[in-house]
């Protein structure tokens, strides 16, 4: 691949890979802002859903001691009047507790494990005469409470009578000994209704599970148990009598972070192929405009600034190490001018070209063979021998002068080549390019003449 063709791929490939990293960077700031952005608004958010979590911890236990020792009196009245019990009284009672209840569903009384009194009746009647031992999902529950003789909260279950509903129950003793259970049951649709009133415009989810006061170990009791394995959840104990249940708090789905990502992602990736684009055509245009200034455009060769640079450097470097001969080859092409003026300047092209791709094919890699200009060309040799200068005169010749074929026709061009040596011939570039150009006449006047 020609030098010229190789420094413009290169170039490309160069603007190319900056315009890239210029992109990713440019995209990389904005998801490093989306980041940031997101972290600030995570920290809001945890720190609103703990408020949450507060609040409604508060708003559970509230509403709970109010249903659950509305009943209170009513034990004590059971436990002094267990023997003399007026099914009159007890329904009076439970009647004005349930007025002045809310969220309740009924009041029970249990005498021994047999549920004896309910009240309302109204649509309660399945439950009454209900064995607690054979309700096998209420009884391990009711067991427990019995055993432990301490007031425990249990479900949500599903009644006898129909629906859902959380019991708190109450186990009666006289002397020490088991007598019966209060139950009051609260409708659990209502009461999480009025607890999560204000979550549908609530920018928070929230979850509670412990079913039977079992913690983290119970079941769902209202909302996406999917909320608790969430990292942004925030989780609080509410403490309930006999057990626990878990919150979980954390923060919907958010619209507005959504678009912000969008946008600013949109944003980046256009700035970003934007600016890039734009350094990739400055850059290649830069790669281009030197590719121009040091580079001829027909032949791919270097030109004379070019050239002019290489020998300055490589005088210097001769200087540094006389042993090691610095060379000029100054030639120009026998016929060129008849090729142009009979074929016309495309076959003058052709021929050029097929010369500059000879020249290099004939030096070493690390000669440089320059256009100086016209027909004329330089070859400049570092750490040559004499014998291999000669040498290279000769293969030079042979392989210009070979026929050159173009559009049917085949073209033939003489070479004639001076020669001139550093130090000896001059102490820069001007004086030995002078030298050889002399003896480059001197060359083509004896090719003329036959000798």
């Amino acid at each position: 691949m020609p030098r010229t063709a190789k420094f413009r791929l290169v170039s490309r490939l160069y603007a190319l890979a900056s315009a890239a990293v210029v992109f990713v960077l440019i995209v990389g700031i904005g998801e490093m802002f989306l980041r940031t952005q997101a972290q600030e608004a995570e920290d809001a958010a945890r720190i609103e859903a703990i408020s949450r979590a507060a609040t409604l911890r508060a708003r559970v236990e509230r509403e709970l001691n109010a249903l659950l020792y509305i009943s209170s009196g009513l034990g004590g009245y059971l436990v002094v009047r267990n023997d003399r019990i007026r099914a009159k009284e007890v329904n009076d009672i439970l009647s004005v507790l349930f007025r002045n209840a809310r969220h309740v569903r009924n009041f029970g009384v249990a005498v021994g494990y047999r549920l004896t009194y309910v009240y309302p009746l109204a649509g309660n009647e399945k439950a009454i005469g209900l064995y607690y031992p054979d309700q096998t999902e209420q009884w391990p529950v009711i067991r427990r409470i019995v055993d432990s003789g301490a007031p425990a909260l249990a479900g949500p279950l599903k009644l006898v009578q129909g629906g859902h509903g959380l019991v708190y129950r109450v186990p009666l003793s006289i002397d020490g000994r088991y007598w019966g259970m209060l139950s009051t049951v609260i409708d659990a649709d209502s009461f999480f209704k009025a607890i999560f009133a204000e979550s549908a415009e609530s920018q928070h989810e929230f979850a509670i599970r412990g079913k039977d006061g079992l913690g983290m170990k119970g079941d769902a009791i209202w909302g996406d148990m999917s909320l608790f394995a969430r990292p942004d959840t925030v989780v609080q104990e509410i403490e309930i009598p006999g057990g626990r249940w878990i919150i979980a708090v954390g923060p919907k789905a958010s619209a507005y972070q959504r678009n912000l990502s969008l946008v600013v992602r949109l944003i980046s990736i256009v700035l970003g192929g934007l600016i890039a684009w734009m350094m990739h055509m400055l850059m290649r245009n830069r790669a281009e405009l030197a590719d121009l200034a040091m580079y001829d455009t027909l032949t791919g060769l270097p030109n004379r600034h070019l050239m002019e640079d290489r020998a300055e450097m490589a005088l210097a470097r001769q200087r540094r190490h006389p042993e090691q001969l610095c060379a000029m080859l100054f030639f120009d092409l026998d016929g060129f001018k008849d090729i142009n003026d009979r074929h016309g300047h495309k076959a003058g092209d052709a021929v050029l070209r097929a010369t500059a791709e000879r020249a290099r094919a004939a030096v070493r890699r690390h000669d440089t063979v320059a256009r100086w200009g016209g027909d004329e060309f330089i070859v400049l040799l570092e750490d040559v021998s004499q014998e291999a200068l000669d040498t290279l005169q000769q293969r030079l010749r042979d392989e210009i002068e070979a026929p050159i074929e173009f559009e049917g026709l085949t073209l033939r061009i003489g070479v004639s080549i001076g020669v001139a040596i550093y130090p000896d011939n001059g102490a820069n570039l001007d004086d030995m390019v002078k030298i050889a150009d002399r003896g480059m006449y001197v060359d083509k006047t004896r090719r003329k003449s036959g000798d």
